[in-house]
This record gives structure tokens, sequence and C-alpha cells, in this order.
């Protein structure tokens, strides 16, 4: 990451992480609503953002973004998914670096 803009590429990672986040979705959750009733099968939800502090303790956040918190607590955000994990703010950073390198996108 860049030196210079840490803070607001920390942010901007933040909200993007927030944005793939809430676009979850599983079609094997079945819905029943009031008085027992279906209404279909699938449910769009919310991944939660697992980082883990220096001293190794996990803190889970699914709202609001993350973007308040310390960036080294940031920079650690993935996804457990069963045994693997997704390194979405890393993957999120690498994704800018590419726009950067070779889009020019500008920062």
């Amino acid at each position: 990451m860049s030196k210079r803009t840490v803070s607001e590429r920390m942010k901007l990672l933040a909200r993007l992480e927030h944005i793939v986040g809430n676009n979850c979705y599983n079609g094997n959750i079945q819905n029943w609503g009031p008085g027992g009733r279906y209404e279909g099968e699938g449910r769009s939800f919310r991944y939660p953002l697992t980082m883990t502090d220096e001293d190794g303790n996990k803190a889970k956040r699914k709202y609001p973004v993350a973007s308040d918190l310390p960036t080294e607590l940031i920079a650690t955000g993935h996804y457990v998914m069963g045994a693997n994990k997704l390194h979405i703010i890393r993957a999120l950073d690498d994704v800018l670096k590419y726009l950067e390198d070779n889009k020019g996108l500008k920062l």
C-alpha cells in the first residue's frame, strides 16, 4: 500500500469490502413467514468481516462499515469460509494496485 494514502486507502478498502460482503446469497435457506407460511428458497445476507488484532483477538463486523477502526485491524480483514479464509481486504488492495498500475486509476 502507498504510505502516503494509507488511512484514506483503508477507508476505501473498508467501503469496498462492505459492498462485497452485502452481496452474499444462499439458495438453500428456507424462508418461512408469519403463521408458518413458506415464502420460497434463498436469502441474501451480509457476510461478516473477521479481523485479528496484534494479540490474536478476533473481532467480527457486519455493520457499520469498518472504516472507523484502526488501519492495522482493517488490514487483517478476511472472510472465514469453513476451513478456508478469503483475505478480502488484501484482495481488494491487489485489485486497486492492478487498476493503478495498468488502467490509470489515480487515488
